[in-house]
């Protein structure tokens, strides 16, 4: 029997479990959102009781180390008006407006606003002379899906990387929810075709810095404690000639905001000299972590503290 036909079974499976993962998502995202807040008041104390050791423990942990070492620096801050259960609430309506943002919702676009694009817009323009790329990093705050999807405002070549998430047929779907005709996607493991093509097509690479696997990071401090961002790829363009911008995302009740807020030119290190530093200790790193800080410091509550790999020293 000829290969294609012993896998056909599989494939066909494949294809009911990709239009069974559509149906229930688009069912599931336009539910009302009275029924998702009885849903979050029901699962959490669940959530928090099975995971006071673990995810819900560690946002406990990093929330009071952050509110003692900002209540040293001042006498009034944000992370001091918060608790662990304001951080798994933030997450969780953030992920619901991400994928309803996604699936272009139209309730959700209205909302969206963006503040300093003067900022991307001025980056682009003086890398095209050069006839370089730039890169787009973020963290993972506020609805942060919608990220990629608007620096596909700026470019017609928007490049982004992705982990693998469930099983291939799910990984579809989510790929399906993220697509638009002016990105592609890329494994972690391509990388090296990624910045191929990156500096190929002149375009935007979309990243986000606060959360990675299977790859060395950055260390540095937040918050007075060591902890890690994945600024390795950003560091390599940026020696490479691209230019860095920084933006950040947060709901309010009337608004997504998507800000951008700083740019960093072409050798960025080089330029501002200590270039002979370890990577961890380059003026790049430094900078944009002090930038995470802030961000996180002023949306504590739509910040993923539980992410296990937060304040944890690279190895």
């Amino acid at each position: 029997m000829p290969a294609a036909e012993r896998a056909s079974p599989f494939l066909r499976m494949r294809r009911i479990k990709v239009i069974t993962y559509k149906i229930i998502i688009n069912i599931l995202l336009r539910l009302p959102d009275a029924f998702y807040a009885v849903l979050f008041a029901v699962v959490f104390p669940v959530y928090k009781a099975l995971h006071k050791e673990r995810a819900y423990g560690r946002t406990e942990k990093h929330l009071a180390a952050a509110k003692e070492y900002l209540a040293k620096k001042s006498s009034s801050n944000a992370i001091a008006k918060i608790n662990a259960r304001d951080t798994f609430k933030g997450i969780f309506w953030n992920a619901l407006e991400s994928y309803r943002g996604l699936a272009r919702f139209k309730s959700v676009e209205k909302r969206i606003v963006y503040e300093n694009e003067y900022i991307i817009r001025d980056a682009i323009a003086e890398c095209a002379k050069a006839n370089a790329p730039i890169a787009g990093i973020s963290i993972h705050q506020g609805a942060f899906e919608l990220m990629h999807r608007s620096l596909c405002r700026y470019s017609e070549h928007v490049h982004l990387i992705t982990d693998s998430v469930g099983d291939i047929a799910f990984r579809e779907v989510l790929k399906d929810l993220r697509s638009d005709p002016h990105l592609t996607e890329y494994h972690p493991d391509e990388t090296g075709r990624l910045i191929r093509e990156l500096f190929r097509t002149k375009g935007i690479l979309a990243m986000v810095i606060d959360q990675g696997k299977h790859t060395k990071g950055n260390t540095v401090s937040l918050f007075g404690r060591p902890s890690t961002l994945y600024l390795r790829l950003p560091q390599k363009i940026n020696e490479m000639g691209a230019g860095i911008v920084t933006f950040r995302t947060w709901s309010e009740k009337k608004r997504i905001v998507i800000r951008f807020e700083s740019y960093y030119p072409p050798k960025y290190d080089k330029n501002v000299g200590n270039a002979e530093t370890e990577p961890s200790e380059s003026p790049f790193v430094t900078r944009i972590a002090r930038e995470v800080e802030t961000w996180i410091a002023e949306h504590p509550e739509q910040w993923s503290w539980n992410y296990h790999g937060n304040f944890t020293a690279a190895p």
